[in-house]
């Protein structure tokens, strides 16, 4: 009988470290790639992590616990979690290896080094705790590197500013990217030390999302925290905002010294948009946060019924916020994020009060992005052309449809259409649809607005229908291209329209405007089962997500993440 192959590991990477047990432990969150990790339960196979010296020699181990991950295209067991008691961390410099043992025990099939990953690093800041201080650093290899010091001890903060010194000095020799970031904080720190700093934004250009409402209830509630917002001179909000003051502009000098010394960093879309111009976006998440230390917060710009491309090895969020019950337990299971997750509800949901009839439907579908550039791409367009895709001719046939028309004008109704921010490029054509018809710039309307003040809501698969839910508005789900978008474009959700979901589905233009004309019969009235769906998925049903949000940064300030 032949032998059997050992099972040999691909890769490994560390996606995050938190403090647990009291400020004790030190745990590992990362993934182990490899075969025999599908199936319902994890393969007979034990992972140790350990800890090197510069020599190679093995100075503390530890038995990892398998998680599940997301892994191409399915859920495997190639996460892993790792307890290691903080006071026996090694002191010095010591990288990582990932061994996995055979079945029988009689040996180890197969040990790679374990890297870092750009989550890690992006919220990589100094742990100190249980007579250590630790940090963890990017290697020229990507390899993790952890550097730890007996803490308190004599001298050890000096010892500890010296590390970092040269550590940037041979930085600055290399040319590595972000290298000046520790002199440029070195030289405005004292002048903004006795200054707790947040940073809130969306993309560099809009003020319309949850970091909007999250700034301006700062700036109305609790102008005690030093909030400053981030926004691009060109945008249409600028000048509203700045009356609330503490508005910078975005890619100036004021903005890159704010960027090095805040302590807090937060977003609804990613942390890159708030990255200055002439910064190197590439290089930001292995590169510049751990030279500062600020806590990432993600505010999100929805709730995310797909969950399973969310990843902590790529995002490396310190808060991330979520408004349902469903949501966090999607997220947990298989993006690697676990205590970081909390559910405050969304801020821009404190604005969702409706407004008295107006007489308009809005139709607001998602992108496709086999249809549009990619989003920190070269501008490329998207791989297959918009004209004559099967979302355009939808779109394109409702819009023009007479049987529409005819409805709108027998109940005196108003068509609202407003693109996705990633295809409005599309639709610059304000005459098409006709005059009970009006294309909305997606980019320049005040969103909330819009959706508060229509009384029938239509779309694809856009996650603004949960806003539309919380809002009480009755709607409509249109899957006119459904095997594409879910080829093309989507995962699986936890979330399902036909049975989650708060409205009917329909398939094609008729039946779209057979749900339309139901609703339009029936004076727009959202029918009891969903309300009852809407009253069960969200946590909170209230106008206090962003006093919430705010009690969940502070509390991550004040403790450091610990638990």
């Amino acid at each position: 009988m032949s032998a059997v192959e050992p099972v040999r590991i691909v890769a490994a990477s560390l996606h995050g470290l938190d403090v647990v047990d009291g400020g004790r432990t030190l745990r590992l969150v990362g993934t182990c790639r490899r075969p025999g990790t599908d199936g319902p339960q994890p393969a007979d196979q034990t992972l140790v992590l350990h800890w090197l010296r510069p020599d190679g020699t093995r100075a503390l181990s530890a038995v990892t616990e398998p998680r599940l991950r997301y892994e191409d295209g399915a859920e495997r067991w190639t996460g892993f979690i790792a307890d290691v008691p903080i006071d026996q961390v090694p002191i010095g410099t010591t990288g990582m290896e990932i061994t996995l043992a055979t079945p029988d025990g009689s040996g180890e099939a197969s040990s790679v080094p374990v890297g870092a990953a750009p989550g890690a690093l992006a919220s990589s800041r100094p742990i100190v705790t249980a007579g250590r201080r630790l940090q963890l650093f990017p290697s020229a290899t990507e390899h993790a590197e952890f550097v730890s010091q007996a803490f308190p001890a004599p001298l050890a903060g000096l010892r500890w500013t010296a590390g970092l010194a040269l550590r940037t000095l041979k930085d600055l020799v290399r040319r590595r990217p972000f290298a000046t970031i520790a002199p440029l904080r070195t030289v405005t720190r004292p002048f903004l030390r006795r200054h707790e700093i947040w940073l809130v934004g969306e993309r560099a250009d809009t003020a319309r999302d949850n970091g909007y409402h999250l700034f301006t209830y700062l700036r109305r509630e609790r102008p005690d925290v030093r909030a400053y917002y981030v926004l691009d001179p060109s945008s249409d909000r600028f000048d509203e905002l700045s009356k609330l003051g503490r508005v910078v502009r975005h890619s100036s000098w004021r903005h890159r010294v704010l960027m090095v010394n805040a302590t807090v960093l937060a977003n609804a879309y990613s942390i890159k948009h708030m990255v200055p111009a002439s910064w190197a976006k590439q290089h930001y998440m292995r590169q510049l946060n751990w030279r500062v230390g600020s806590y990432r917060v993600y505010l999100k710009h929805g709730v995310h019924d797909k969950t399973r491309e969310i990843r902590r090895r790529t995002g490396g969020y310190d808060l991330f916020l979520t408004a349902a019950h469903a949501e966090t337990e999607a997220l947990r299971r298989t993006s690697g994020y676990d205590d970081q997750i909390v559910e405050t509800g969304l801020p821009r949901y404190d604005a969702l009060v409706p407004t008295p009839p107006s007489r308009t439907i809005l139709f607001m579908p998602t992108w496709r992005r086999y249809l549009a550039p990619q989003l920190f791409g070269d501008g490329a367009s998207g791989e297959q052309p918009f004209e004559g895709s099967t979302y355009q001719r939808f779109v394109r046939d409702l819009l023009t449809s007479p049987r529409l028309h005819a409805l709108l004008a027998e109940h005196d109704f108003r068509f609202e259409f407003m693109p996705h921010y990633n295809l409005r490029g599309e639709y610059v054509d304000p005459t098409l649809g006709g005059d009970r018809v009006t294309i909305l710039d997606g980019g320049a309307s005040d969103i909330q607005d819009v959706m508060r003040r229509c009384d029938l809501f239509l779309t694809d698969y856009s996650s603004v229908h949960f806003d539309l839910a919380y809002l009480g508005t009755p709607l409509i789900y249109t899957h006119f291209d459904r095997e594409e978008f879910l080829a093309g474009h989507a995962e699986p959700s936890w979330f399902d329209h036909e049975r989650d979901g708060f409205g009917p589905v329909a398939h094609d233009v008729e039946s779209t405007i057979d749900a339309i004309e139901h609703y339009l019969l029936r004076g727009n009235v959202r029918e009891p089962e969903y309300d009852e769906r809407a009253r069960q998925l969200f946590t909170f049903h209230d106008r206090s997500n962003s006093q919430r949000t705010v009690e969940a940064i502070e509390q991550l300030v004040r403790t450091r993440g610990y638990r």
